[in-house]
């Protein structure tokens, strides 16, 4: 039930941004603020700790609520943002990021209550600043190989357009010409490369090509141009063919 409410949302949130011409994820613009929140309250608690200032603590605290608020908004969006760019798709980077966010938006909400009751001074929320720092850094690294793991290598002809467009719209689920949700599916034995007129059909519509078996998201005109589309096929065929893996007609199609 909430999952479907996370997808209508974002078919309303999306299409809205892009009206006014914002076309990223959310979760990666928001995402900095809890972060950099719970970092600062554990720097400050512990100046409070080495330096005798008791006053840095009442900081630590407030730092504490506002990564709190943040963690909320960043995990909704970052909710939203696997709806729309991944279906859904549980890979493990998505996992992982899944199963720290809850637990570390949990804790927050905990820290908040106990300086709440017991004021900035409690004992007990040194451990909470400490565990948060490393929640939010190991979410980082997995936003990280959620980001940037397959990354194609360069060239002496690089088609930067092309390449941004796979960074930002395949590289999360194909690494490396791969497919991440369903690994003996590849892209680089795909029969959707054949053609450039036989990739854009399969992109615009791939539960259409996969007879109904793909939960590959569609990407329409207004995702990706037709002008992107050809620079996107382009810039796959060429990175598959440095890698050594020229498409194969004979292997199955996603």
């Amino acid at each position: 039930m909430m999952l479907e409410t996370l997808k209508d949302m974002s078919h309303f949130i999306y299409p809205l941004l892009e009206s006014f011409g914002y076309k990223h994820p959310l979760h990666p613009v928001l995402v900095h603020l809890p972060i950099g929140m719970n970092l600062g309250a554990l720097l400050l608690c512990l100046i409070a700790i080495v330096f005798r200032k008791p006053e840095f603590r009442r900081s630590a605290y407030h730092a504490l609520v506002l990564a709190g608020l943040f963690s909320l908004v960043a995990l909704t969006m970052g909710l939203l943002d696997w709806q729309h760019y991944f279906n859904g798709s549980l890979l493990q980077p998505i996992k992982m990021k899944l199963f720290i966010a809850l637990p570390y938006t949990l804790l927050m909400l905990i820290g908040i209550f106990i300086g709440f009751r017991q004021g900035p001074e409690a004992k007990a929320l040194l451990p909470i600043y400490f565990i948060g720092a490393i929640c939010v850094m190991s979410l980082g690294f997995f936003g990280g190989e959620l980001t940037f793991t397959g990354r194609s290598p360069a060239a002496s002809n690089p088609r930067d357009e092309g390449q941004s467009l796979f960074e930002a719209n395949c590289s999360s689920c194909h690494p490396s010409g791969g497919n991440r949700i369903v690994p003996s599916k590849p892209i680089r034995s795909s029969r959707q490369l054949e053609s450039l007129a036989t990739f854009t059909n399969h992109v615009r519509n791939p539960s259409a090509a996969a007879e109904g078996q793909s939960i590959m998201p569609a990407f329409t005109p207004e995702t990706l141009s037709d002008t992107d589309m050809a620079k996107l096929y382009d810039y796959i065929q060429h990175y598959l063919s440095l890698l050594d893996c020229v498409p194969s007609r004979d292997a199955e199609s996603h």
